[in-house]
């Protein structure tokens, strides 16, 4: 439970330094940014900030991941596929954050969003995907070990996380913008929930 605890305490904290690193330095140079110029500009003359934000995300992926083994683990769950479809998340979600920091700062204009919109596919739509999958799968597998108020908030994170992949799909910058921000507090509530909650039990659940 120790273990547990402290994944979650990780990925909680990995999380809310992302979401800040989103609210208030990546933003500029995304689609919450409407004019292209500006989102050009901030890349720019900000890169060392858009690097730092965008390798907050790098952790906070493999922070989920380690908080997802650790969940199946502790409560033995026969989840194997669930935390495997994380692992195989990281590759087009790490690949989308290495075009956001080493191609885009230096793409043409007429490309950038051409190569903007294959990253968000590749992170906001696959691998947020897969993360989302992961979250309904093994909280509804471990649903008895916790009282419904965290699994409800759980299934909250599963199913903001899928909205927010079918927003990306259909590259509606407002859909993606409220889907965040429903997603990520509820994460981080899940993420705490689990680091502080001491009634669960270890046993596996059904």
């Amino acid at each position: 439970m120790i273990r547990l605890r402290r994944a979650a305490a990780i990925a909680f904290c990995a999380h809310l330094v992302g979401g800040l690193s989103m609210a208030f330095v990546l933003r500029h140079g995304l689609e919450t940014t409407p004019q292209l110029e500006d989102r050009l500009t901030f890349l720019m003359n900000h890169r060392t900030l858009w690097t730092f934000g965008w390798l907050t995300w790098t952790i906070a992926a493999l922070a989920i991941l380690y908080f997802y083994i650790v969940f199946a683990a502790t409560h033995q769950l026969k989840s194997h596929f669930a935390v495997f479809l994380t692992v195989v998340a990281l590759g087009p979600d790490l690949s989308a954050q290495a075009i956001e920091i080493r191609v885009l700062p230096n793409a043409m204009p007429e490309l950038f969003l051409t190569l903007h919109r294959i990253a968000v596919m590749l992170s906001g739509f696959v691998a947020n995907g897969l993360y989302s999958l992961t979250a309904l799968m093994l909280v509804w597998a471990a649903r008895h070990a916790y009282p419904a108020w965290v699994s409800i908030i759980g299934v909250a994170v599963g199913v903001s996380g899928i909205a927010l992949s079918v927003a990306a799909l259909l590259n509606s910058a407002a859909g993606m913008f409220w889907t965040n921000v429903i997603l990520v507090p509820s994460l981080l509530l899940w993420l705490a929930a689990v680091a502080v909650d001491r009634s669960r039990v270890t046993k596996g659940s059904e």
